[in-house]
C-alpha cells in the first residue's frame, strides 16, 4: 500500500528520536505489528493513541497529521497570484478557487480577509452613482470577513472588515441588521485615551513612543475627518453654502505639505458636488470656475493615487500609510486611479444638473479635454 502522511511522519519521526519500532510499541502500549502496520499504511493509530503519539515526539497534533493551518508567505503569494488572475479573466471560477483554499486554510484569518478583499472588488460595482453588489461574491466575502472576525476579533483589521461586512449588508437590503452591527462601534465622545497613553510613554522615559502614539491618533481623526467630509458631500439635501464650507475644510486638511495624500479623492469629490449644484441654481460663472478647477484637482488627485508619497510628518507610523510597491504594485495604483478618474469625469456627461450649461463653451472646453485625456489612458 502507498505511505500516507500520517504513515510516513510517524515513521520519520520515531528514526528522528531514535525509537526501534518494538520501543515506540511498548511506549504506546501496542505490539511492534501494530507500529509496522502504521508505518506501511496498512491501518492507523487509534485516535486515542494520537496525542500520545504527538507528544513522544515532541510534535502537535497538526504536525503529526501533516495539517497545516496556517499558509506560509508563499502560499499566500500564490494564492494571490492566482486570484488575481482569476478574476480578470473568469469571476466564476475564481470563486471556486476561493472556496478551496479558504477550506484548506480556514483557521488563517490573514489570508482569508486578502481573499475576501480580492473578491469584494468584484463583488461591489458602482451603478447610477451607488454601489450594487454581485450576490455570490458579496456572500463569499460577507462569510470570510465573518470568519475572519471570529479569528481575530481585536486585530488591526477587525473594525474595516466589519465595516465592510456591514457595506455589503446595507447594499443588499439588510440596512437595519447592517445598523445594529456597526452602531456599537460609532464613536459617541472624543477619544482621549491616546493621550493619557503617550502622557504615560512619557513619563516614563520614552518620548519617542509617546510621540509616535499621538501622531499615530492624529492621522486616524485626519482620516476619519475626511471620510465623513466626502461622505457629507455626497448628501442629496446639502446646499452650496454648506459644500463651500466643506471645501474650505478639506483645503484646510491638505494644505500641509504631502497631507493631500491621505485622501486625494477628498477635494475633487467636494468641488464636482459644489460645481454642480451652483450650476443647478443658475450661478453659472461660480459653476464653471469650480469646474475648471475640479479638472486641475482631479489631475492632481490621479498623481497621487498613482505615485503616493507619504508626509514625512507621520514616518514614525508608516505601518498605516502608503507601502512601496513592486511594478506590479505600481500597475494596479495606475488603473486604479484612472478608473476613479473616468468615474468622476462621466459623472459630468451624466448628472443632469448640468443641463442648461451644456452648450456653454467653457463648458464644451473642459468635457473635450476630460475626453482627450481619457483616450490617453
Amino acid at each position: 500500500m502507498d505511505q500516507n502522511p500520517i504513515a510516513e511522519r510517524i515513521r520519520s519521526e520515531r528514526c528522528r528520536g531514535g525509537y526501534t519500532q518494538e520501543e515506540l510499541a511498548g511506549h504506546l502500549g501496542v505490539t511492534k505489528a501494530a507500529v509496522s502496520k502504521w508505518e506501511c499504511g496498512q491501518s492507523a493509530p487509534d485516535i486515542a493513541l494520537l496525542p500520545k503519539l504527538a507528544s513522544l515526539f515532541a510534535i502537535t497534533l497538526d504536525e503529526l497529521l501533516g495539517y497545516e493551518p496556517l499558509a506560509s508567505a508563499e502560499k499566500r503569494e500564490e494564492v494571490q497570484a492566482n486570484m488575481q488572475s482569476l478574476l480578470e479573466s473568469d469571476a466564476t471560477r475564481a470563486l471556486d478557487y476561493a472556496n478551496e483554499q479558504t477550506a484548506l486554510y480556514w483557521s488563517d484569518s490573514e489570508l482569508l480577509r486578502m481573499i475576501a478583499m480580492l473578491l469584494y472588488a468584484k463583488a461591489v460595482e458602482l451603478g447610477n452613482g451607488a454601489p450594487e453588489v454581485v450576490p455570490g461574491l458579496a456572500d463569499a466575502v460577507e462569510r470570510l470577513l465573518e470568519r475572519s472576525l471570529q479569528l481575530d476579533p481585536d486585530g488591526p483589521s477587525a473594525d474595516m472588515d466589519l465595516q465592510t461586512i456591514c457595506m455589503l449588508m446595507a447594499a443588499s437590503g439588510r440596512e437595519e441588521r447592517a445598523a445594529e452591527l456597526i452602531e456599537k462601534k460609532v464613536a459617541a465622545k472624543p477619544d482621549m485615551v491616546a493621550v493619557t497613553f503617550a502622557g504615560i510613554k512619557l513619563r516614563a522615559g520614552d518620548a519617542e513612543e509617546a510621540a509616535r502614539v499621538l501622531k499615530r491618533q492624529m492621522l486616524f481623526s485626519l482620516l476619519e475627518a475626511a471620510s465623513c467630509a466626502q461622505a457629507l458631500a455626497g448628501f442629496p439635501d446639502l446646499g452650496a453654502e454648506d459644500l463651500e464650507q466643506l471645501l474650505a475644510l478639506a483645503k484646510g486638511l491638505q494644505k500641509p505639505q504631502g497631507f493631500a495624500v491621505l485622501s486625494p479623492t477628498l477635494i475633487p469629490f467636494i468641488r464636482c458636488e459644489l460645481a454642480a449644484q451652483l450650476a443647478q441654481s443658475g450661478q453659472t460663472d461660480a459653476a464653471l470656475d469650480h469646474l475648471e478647477a475640479f479638472e486641475l484637482d482631479l489631475e492632481k488627485c490621479r498623481g497621487l493615487l498613482a505615485h503616493p508619497e507619504n508626509p514625512p510628518f507621520f514616518e514614525s507610523v508608516q505601518e498605516y500609510l502608503w507601502e512601496n510597491g513592486d511594478e506590479a504594485t505600481d500597475v494596479a495604483r495606475e488603473e486604479l486611479a484612472d478608473a476613479l478618474c473616468e468615474a468622476l469625469m462621466k459623472r459630468l456627461e451624466t448628472d443632469e444638473r448640468w443641463s442648461a450649461l451644456r452648450e456653454s463653451p467653457r463648458f464644451v472646453a473642459v468635457i473635450e479635454r476630460f475626453a482627450d485625456k481619457g483616450e490617453a489612458l
